[in-house]
């Protein structure tokens, strides 16, 4: 049940597409999501990856610069989605450790109050990619999570 983690091609927008919208409407969020095609516009400050299990997909992650505690950050998780019939099996947690440990460096990333799954999935995935220095900081009803990835 290993998943694997790929950078997407122009060619996968329209499925990537589809999963976040699946994605947006669990949020609650029924608005479009403004940065999308950034992701194959700026490559050297956005990174949008496929997870795949088996060869189809089940997530993405959406990897980027911006530093939501404002102290500057070398790469962010800017979403992280699985469909849910492949949650609670670990392939998520793989899939989030495999994308942290490609980008090595200062990370940050945040985490909705309301969202108690994801509350525990992060400091899990944090630990499992060996992450070090870990800051928590609260702000604006959020959790941050700063931390580095060693190469």
């Amino acid at each position: 049940m290993l998943a694997h983690i790929e950078l997407a091609s122009a060619t996968h927008k329209p499925l990537l597409r589809e999963l976040l919208c699946d994605y947006l409407a669990e949020s609650g969020s029924d608005s479009d999501y403004p940065y999308f095609d950034a992701y194959w516009e700026e490559v050297e400050s956005r990174w949008p990856y496929l997870i795949l299990q088996d060869g189809h997909l089940i997530g993405f992650a959406f990897v980027n610069t911006w530093s939501a505690s404002g102290k500057g950050t070398d790469f962010s998780i800017a979403e992280f989605y699985i469909i849910p019939n492949a949650r609670r099996y670990g392939i998520g947690r793989d899939a989030a450790t495999a994308v942290l440990r490609t980008h090595p460096g200062l990370w940050e990333l945040s985490v909705m109050p309301l969202n108690a799954p994801a509350q525990e999935f992060w400091p899990r995935v944090i630990e499992a990619a060996d992450g070090r220095d870990v800051e928590r900081i609260q702000s604006d009803g959020k959790t941050i999570y700063r931390f580095v990835i060693s190469p």
